[in-house]
């Protein structure tokens, strides 16, 4: 029973992790073969792979970004292991908490202001609240709050300031934070937020003795983030002030390290920039292409490059998997087998042979005989060559040389993205061919070719009776060329 549950999860485990790598692979080298055709207007072939990645990782541009992107993340690893202190860590949620609150207690006035209770309840609270944004009872907290949450919203919007001002921010935040942390009011704290989180409950009991709790969930939320709260206040007040006190310093010094490396001559340009906290997708794909990715992991016979097809002066551009293209392959070929060597599909061939054969004829006849000299022979061969060459109008011909076209191919071809649609503008035409062969019916084909006839051997009448003597004797007729159709 475990094997029946556990291996055809492994099973489809692997395949979605296959497919999700293949489908990487194949968007990472798509993007690199575009970005290299965008700078020189031209592809790399599949077998050359390797030239992309020294192309990319030579590439200027690709590696500044790379490099303003690792500078903007060890600034934002260094903030982080800032707010992991943990008097801070204690204080951050205590922060989130009380921005929620105050969003729950505005939003939800619609709902308050119908009970006269509860909205003098809801003012009282939201005034208590104030009190953590400044205070004369316990104005160093209020301090240090202040600036953990400048900390945090510096982490999340680095990308809004150039760099070196970051790490500047940074550091000043740091430096305050070491002034003001060591005397920061934790038992008045603890003794203020008691009353207030007494407060609260109230007023979340009393909600919900209301139809408030049918329209919203703010009660809910409202003891959710007071519970928070009250949980980070006990944290905090179990902390080590003094050793909480000295990580602080280590980290002030690591962040001034920091900022004199935003500074030196190597990176001063580059950090004069704005912030990259991730790179876009493309970017990404760019910087990070290496060998790994020009391999099919889905192979069970050695290692296959997938297949990149390009046409350089259009600029179009396909990137496909190998994986089952041979199988495919192979069952389109056994499909295919039994119709290949019909004869049927060497007389359209032998009739556009023909037919190009008469006219090199008719082209080095009106060369050496200087035929253009006669208007009305030039424009009834023009013509008449012209006709010759488009057949397309004859079903049986066109769809006789479509369907040879697709059998020779499909010898060749294993690209999905050629095959498919072949496959689809084929079915139409074998289908008709079949019904045509049938019946025999090649009548349009013939009516046409005796079209030819007609007018060629009006050609030659036109010839003798518009040309001197001495030239229409020494041209032989063009219909003895054409009897081979």
């Amino acid at each position: 029973l475990w094997q029946v549950i556990s291996i055809p999860a492994e099973i489809w485990s692997t395949e979605e992790k296959i497919t999700t790598s293949s489908r990487e692979n194949m968007n990472s080298i798509y993007e690199a073969q575009q970005y290299y055709y965008s700078k020189t207007q031209k592809f790399v072939p599949a077998d050359s792979l390797e030239k992309l990645v020294m192309f990319l990782r030579s590439d200027s541009s690709l590696q500044s970004l790379s490099k303003l992107g690792n500078l903007t993340n060890q600034l934002y690893d260094r903030i982080n292991q800032i707010l992991d202190v943990p008097v801070l860590e204690a204080i951050l949620p205590i922060i989130q908490s009380l921005d929620e609150i105050k969003g729950d207690l505005s939003f939800n006035t619609r709902y308050f202001k119908n009970y006269d209770d509860l909205m003098a309840q809801k003012e009282s609270i939201e005034s208590s609240l104030t009190k953590f944004e400044s205070s004369s009872e316990f104005p160093d907290f209020c301090t240090v709050k202040n600036y953990v949450d400048s900390l945090y919203r510096l982490r999340e919007r680095m990308n809004e300031y150039k760099l070196q001002n970051s790490a500047l921010l940074a550091k000043g935040y740091v430096d305050s934070l070491n002034v003001f942390l060591p005397s920061i009011e934790r038992g008045v704290v603890e003794n203020f937020w008691t009353e207030e989180y007494q407060k609260m409950l109230n007023f979340v009991r009393a909600i919900k003795e209301t139809d408030i709790v049918y329209k919203s969930s703010v009660a809910d939320r409202l003891r959710k983030f007071s519970d928070r709260i009250n949980s980070s206040i006990k944290d905090l007040s179990k902390t080590e002030l003094q050793a909480n006190v000295q990580m602080l310093k280590e980290q002030k010094s690591h962040v001034e390290e920091l900022h004199r490396k935003f500074l030196e001559p190597d990176n001063f340009m580059l950090t004069n920039k704005y912030g990259v906290l991730s790179l876009d997708e493309t970017d990404s794909l760019l910087i990070n292409f290496s060998e790994e990715n020009f391999y099919d992991p889905d192979t069970f016979d050695g290692q296959q490059r997938y297949i990149v097809a390009y046409n350089n002066d259009t600029g179009n551009l396909t990137v496909e998997s190998p994986n089952l293209l041979d199988d495919f392959q192979n069952k389109l070929l056994e499909a295919t087998n039994p119709i290949r060597d019909l004869p049927l599909f060497s007389y359209p061939q032998k009739v556009r042979n023909s037919l190009d054969s008469t006219i090199v004829v008719m082209n080095e006849t009106k060369s050496t005989y200087r035929l253009n000299r006669y208007q009305e022979v030039l424009l009834d061969m023009k013509e008449l060559i012209a006709e010759m060459q488009e057949l397309n109008d004859v079903l049986f011909f066109r769809y006789s040389l479509n369907v040879k076209t697709f059998l020779d191919t499909v010898q060749t071809e294993r690209r999905l993205s050629v095959l498919k649609p072949m496959i689809e503008d084929i079915l139409n035409p074998i289908d008709t061919l079949a019904a045509r062969t049938e019946t025999g019916n090649v009548s349009d084909l013939r009516e046409k070719l005796n079209e030819f006839g007609n007018k060629i051997q009006a050609l030659d009448s036109l010839i003798q009776d518009q040309t001197p003597s001495r030239i229409s004797s020494r041209i032989d007729p063009f219909y003895d060329s054409y009897k081979e159709v």
